[in-house]
Formats: C-alpha cells, structure tokens, sequence
C-alpha cells in the first residue's frame, strides 16, 4: 500500500548544522495491517511518518501509495490526499479551544462541502462509538486528558480515511487508557484501515494485535519487519 524507496530526510542541508533524520530507508507498509514505528527519542520515527502521511517530503528517495508515485506532486494534490487518504492522531490532541466538542470534530470536513447535516450526524455518531455524545456540546478546556484524545480520534475518522496515522498516542495516557486506546486501534482494524504508529511503549509494540515493527535507529531500519 505504502512503499518508501531509499527514502533520506536532511535538514539545513549545506549548513554547519546539517543533520540527517532519515538514511536510506526502504520500507512497505502494508494494507489493513497495524504496523508500529519503534525506537528510541532522536531515532527518526516522526520525521518518518510525516513522511508516508505526506505531511513533509523527502530529501531524497520516492514515496508510492497505491503504486501511484506521490513524492513530486504539487502540494495542493498532496493537500488533497492528506485530507482523503489519513487520519491523523497525534501526543497531544491539538483541539481548538473556544469552541465546542462537535465543532472540533466537524471542522477537518468543512473543505470537502458535505452538508452541514450529515457532517453533523456523522460527527455525533462518532462521538457515540466513543461514549462522548454527553460531550458534544462541552468546550475543549473542560474535558479531561483521556477525553479530549478520545476526541482527537473521532476527529481523525471525521472524513473515513482508510489510514489511520498515530504519533505517540499513548505518550500521555495512564496504562487504563492505553489499553482502552489500543482496543479502539483494533477496531479500526477491524473496519479495514491501514494503522501506522510511532511508539516506544512496549504497551503498544508488544500488543498481539500489532502486525509488524519496524525499529529504528539512527535514522535506519535496524532490521528488517518478518
């Protein structure tokens, strides 16, 4: 589904403080498969997945999806494909505060054009595959740290992507939430969504739903996923 062929990222190339995220990695991600980023702080899983979530591109290297060679499309097909193809659930769940529960999970649909009516149905009955309907007209600042990702996901399912992109959900979760939220991933799974996720908590790594893991270091595979 995704392919990632001799894939670098540098940053401040050609300064003294150059650095290099990503080196040469070769990687297939495959579909309706959980697969889990794992490695230490500074090994290169953010910068990785912002790149299969066509949030950054490479520095070199090609990037496919579907077989379809993405790496040097304009950024408004990219936009595009961001918005069709991912959901993104990210540490820290980045709602807008001011504005209620629903309004936050309706506002990533608003450029697609849905009606306003089936958006809002679509938002609440997430809300309620969550246990979050009594939420729905609450403001952000008033929910709780498990809450508010909760939300955060339901955001991210908004526009029924068929890849579901995780960045350290679980960094700062208690270990009930944790679980609560790998069994919202076997979920997704189970409605036939591709998961990738970066985490370094073995709660996740180490779950028996996880298909595939992928270690880095250094920027580099350190081996091969079976």
């Amino acid at each position: 589904m995704i392919e990632l062929i001799n894939v670098r990222k540098v940053f401040n190339a050609g300064n003294p403080s150059e650095f290099s995220a990503i080196n040469t990695v070769n990687m297939h991600i495959a579909e309706n498969k959980i697969t889990v980023l794992k490695g230490p702080s500074g090994s290169g899983k953010t910068t990785l997945l912002s790149i299969v979530g066509c949030m950054s591109r490479p520095t070199a290297g090609r990037v496919k999806l579907n077989e379809r060679e993405i790496t040097s499309l304009p950024e408004r097909f990219l936009t595009e494909i961001r918005r069709k193809t991912f959901g993104f659930i990210f540490q820290q769940p980045n709602l807008i505060k001011g504005i209620s529960v629903l309004d936050n999970v309706m506002l990533p649909a608003y450029p697609l054009g849905e009606k306003r009516s089936h958006l809002k149905s679509k938002a609440l009955h997430g809300l309620a595959e969550l246990d979050l309907s009594h939420k729905a007209s609450s403001k952000i600042e008033w929910l709780s740290g498990g809450e508010a990702q909760r939300v955060s996901i339901v955001r991210a399912l908004i526009n029924n992507p068929s890849i579901i992109i995780a960045d350290e959900p679980t960094a700062h979760l208690d270990t009930k939430l944790s679980y609560r939220f790998m069994e919202i991933v076997e979920k997704f799974k189970a409605d036939g969504k591709t998961v990738i996720i970066t985490s370094h908590d073995p709660l996740v790594y180490d779950s028996a739903m996880v298909d595939c893991v992928v270690n880095l270091r250094d920027g580099k595979i350190e081996d091969a996923p079976p």
